[in-house]
C-alpha cells in the first residue's frame, strides 16, 4: 500500500469516528420536543445533517412528519409522510453499489430503508392525519395502503411477528368506513382485528380492547343481520352488550386517539465475536425503553367520566419484535464483514506491516452499530369512542394520568364522527 492509499485510509477511519450515532446527534432535539417545544424541535431538526444526507431522506421525512402533526399541520404532516414511504418503496430494490460498500464498511452509510413496523405505522399515522383533517377519503387511502404492505410482507415472510402488537390499523380501519357508512368493510376489518388478538397467546394486555372491538363487531352484525358473527360472539361474550346502532345513528360520536409515551430508541451494543487469530468486538443495534408515567387516559363528557383510553398498538413492542426478527440475519452479515476485513488486513500486513496496522484499525473502528430509527414515535396508540347527543352543546375532556387534560367544547350533528387526539410524553 503506498502513501496516497494509507491517507486516504486515515481520512476514512476520521470521517467514520467523527460520526455521532444518530440517537446521539438527534437528543436535543428529542429533548425539545419531550418538553413540548415543538417549534424549537422542528428547527433543530430543519438545521441538523439528517436535512440534507441523501441516505437519510426517508428517516428525516418520518421526523419531520411527526413534528408537524404534533403541531396539528395535518395536511403537511401526511405529505411528509407519503413521500416517506414513497422512498422507502423505491429502496426495495436496492442500489448493488450501496450494499457492497456497506459489506465493505458499514450499514449505516446505506440509504435508510426502515424497520418493519415504521413501514406499517408510515400509513397509519398518515391516516389518523387525514382524518383529523376531515379528509376520510384520503384516510381510507392510507388504510389500502397499510395492508398493501402488510401483504407485501407477507409475501416476503417479513412483519407477522409484529402484527400481535398492532390491532389499532385494523380497527381505526373500521372507524373510518363506518364514518363512510360502508358498514361490511368495517365488519370486515373489525373482523381482523379480533383475529390478530385471538391468535395470540400471549394477549392479556388487549382484553379491553377485545371487548371494544366485539362490541362494535356485535352493533353492526347485529345491523346488518349477519346472524354467524352475532353467533360468535355470544358464544365467547354472553352477557356483552352493545349500543343499537339505528340509535347511534341519530347521536354525534367522538373518536380519541391518545398517543403515549415515547418509543424506543436504538443504542449500540457491544458483541465480542472470535476470528481465526483474534476476538474482535462489534456492536449491534439494541432498544432502549423510555420511562414515562402516563399509561392511560380518562375521558369525561361535560364533567362526568366514561371511561379509559384502550390499548390498541403497542409500538415499543413493534420495535423490539422487528429488530428481533431480523438480529441473526444481520449479525451474520456483520461476522462476515469481520472475517472479510480481517482476511484484508493480514495480507496488507504481510506486504506492509504499517498498511496492515491502519487496515486493522480501519475494521474494528468501523463496525459500529446503526442507531438510525424512527425516534420521534409514541410507544403505544390508545382509543376511546363515545356517542353524545346530536345538536346539543357538549364539552370533551381527556384527562392523561399525568399532566395537564385537553379540553373542547362543540356542536355535532347526527351522524357527525370528530376525532380528538392527544400525545404525552411524561
Amino acid at each position: 500500500m503506498n502513501f496516497k492509499s494509507c491517507t486516504l485510509l486515515f481520512m476514512s477511519v476520521t470521517i467514520v469516528t467523527g460520526c455521532q450515532s444518530y440517537t446521539q446527534e438527534n437528543s436535543n432535539i428529542r429533548d425539545n420536543l419531550y418538553s413540548g417545544k415543538m417549534s424549537e424541535a422542528t428547527k433543530m431538526l430543519d438545521e441538523s445533517s439528517l436535512a440534507t444526507e441523501g441516505r437519510n431522506f426517508a428517516l428525516f421525512k418520518m421526523e419531520k412528519g411527526m413534528l408537524l402533526y404534533l403541531q396539528k399541520d395535518y395536511q403537511n404532516a401526511a405529505k411528509n409522510w407519503i413521500q416517506s414511504d414513497q422512498k422507502l418503496e423505491d429502496l426495495y430494490t436496492t442500489s448493488i453499489s450501496k450494499t457492497a460498500a456497506s459489506f465493505i464498511i458499514n450499514d449505516s452509510i446505506t440509504d435508510y430503508t426502515g424497520e418493519s413496523h415504521e413501514k406499517i405505522l408510515l400509513p397509519i399515522f398518515s391516516s389518523i392525519a387525514f382524518f383529523a383533517n376531515e379528509d376520510p377519503n384520503n384516510a381510507i387511502v392510507m388504510i389500502r395502503r397499510t395492508n398493501d404492505i402488510k401483504k407485501a410482507m407477507d409475501t416476503d415472510n417479513v412483519g407477522k411477528n409484529l402484527y400481535k402488537y398492532d390491532i389499532f390499523s385494523n380497527y381505526f380501519s373500521g372507524l373510518v368506513y363506518e364514518t363512510k357508512s360502508e358498514w361490511d368493510s368495517a365488519i370486515i376489518e373489525y373482523r381482523k382485528a379480533l383475529t390478530s388478538i385471538q391468535l395470540n397467546a400471549d394477549n392479556s394486555h388487549f382484553k379491553s380492547a377485545e371487548l371494544q372491538i366485539s362490541k362494535d363487531l356485535g352493533r353492526l352484525a347485529e345491523f346488518k343481520n349477519r346472524t354467524d358473527i352475532l353467533k360468535e360472539i355470544k358464544g365467547k361474550f354472553p352477557n356483552l352488550t352493545w349500543e343499537n346502532h339505528h340509535e347511534l345513528l341519530k347521536k354525534a360520536e367522538i373518536f380519541v386517539v391518545y398517543e403515549s409515551g415515547n418509543s424506543p430508541i436504538k443504542i449500540p451494543k457491544e458483541i465480542l465475536f472470535p476470528t481465526d487469530r483474534t476476538v474482535v468486538r462489534i456492536s449491534f443495534p439494541e432498544y432502549k425503553d423510555l420511562l414515562y408515567k402516563s399509561k392511560n387516559s380518562e375521558v369525561f363528557i361535560n364533567s362526568k367520566a366514561v371511561g379509559k383510553t384502550i390499548l390498541m398498538e403497542d409500538i415499543g413492542k413493534m420495535a423490539k419484535q422487528a429488530l428481533e426478527d431480523r438480529r441473526v440475519r444481520d449479525i451474520a452479515k456483520m461476522a462476515a464483514r469481520v472475517l472479510a476485513k480481517e482476511v484484508a488486513a493480514r495480507k496488507l500486513g504481510d506486504e506492509n506491516p504499517l498498511a496492515g496496522l491502519a487496515a486493522n484499525a480501519f475494521g474494528a473502528i468501523t463496525e459500529t452499530a446503526d442507531t438510525r430509527s424512527w425516534t420521534t414515535l409514541p410507544d403505544t396508540l390508545q382509543v376511546f369512542r363515545v356517542s353524545i347527543p346530536a345538536n346539543k352543546l357538549t364539552t370533551v375532556t381527556i384527562k392523561p394520568e399525568y399532566g395537564l387534560p385537553i379540553e373542547q367544547t362543540f356542536t355535532l350533528p347526527a351522524n357527525k364522527k370528530k376525532l380528538i387526539r392527544l400525545r404525552t410524553f411524561n
